[in-house]
C-alpha cells in the first residue's frame, strides 16, 4: 500500500481540483484564440462602460468597483478605470496608483484584509487578458491555490 500513497494522493489532488484541470484544459485549448479576442475585443465597446453606476460597489475620481458576475471566491471585486485603458501599460502612473488603493480599500471593507487576497491584473494574450478595458480582480474570502 505505501508504493501507491504518492500516486493516490496525486490522484485526489486532480480529483479535488488542487491541480485544476479544467482551467488547465480550458486555458489550453483558448491559448490558440487568445490573440484573436484581443483585435475582437479592441473592436468593440469595453463592456464595463455599459455598467450602470448603480451597480458600483465604490468609486474615486477616475475608478470604479463592481462585483464581478463569475466570482472566484466570496469576495470578487473588479477595480475599473473609468476611462478605457487596453492594458495596465496604459494607465498613467496617477491612475494606477488610484486603483491599487481604492483595490486595498475594498480589501479592507470586504473584511479580507488580515486572512487574505490576490489582486490580479491580467495583461495581453499570454497573461490571461479577455477584456481589453484594464481591471484589477480583487479576490478573497478562501484558501488561494497557487493558480486559482
Amino acid at each position: 500500500m505505501a508504493r501507491f500513497k504518492i500516486p493516490l494522493i496525486a490522484l485526489a489532488a486532480f480529483i479535488i481540483g488542487t491541480l485544476d484541470p479544467v482551467s488547465m484544459v480550458f486555458w489550453k485549448v483558448a491559448e490558440w484564440h487568445l490573440p484573436t479576442l484581443k483585435a475582437e475585443s479592441l473592436a468593440e465597446d469595453s463592456p464595463f462602460q455599459g455598467i450602470s453606476e448603480d451597480r458600483w460597489v465604490a468609486q474615486t475620481d477616475n475608478a470604479f468597483v463592481v462585483n464581478d458576475i463569475n466570482p472566484q471566491g466570496p469576495v470578487h471585486l473588479l477595480v475599473i478605470p473609468k476611462q478605457r485603458y487596453t492594458s495596465i501599460l496604459e494607465v498613467p502612473p496617477e491612475i494606477r496608483a488610484e486603483m491599487l488603493d481604492l483595490a486595498v480599500r475594498m480589501a479592507r471593507e470586504h473584511g479580507v484584509d488580515e486572512s487574505g487576497f490576490r489582486l490580479v491584473i491580467n495583461t495581453n494574450p499570454h497573461g490571461g487578458q479577455t477584456v481589453y478595458h484594464t481591471h484589477i480582480h480583487v479576490i478573497g474570502g478562501r484558501q488561494m491555490g497557487w493558480l486559482g
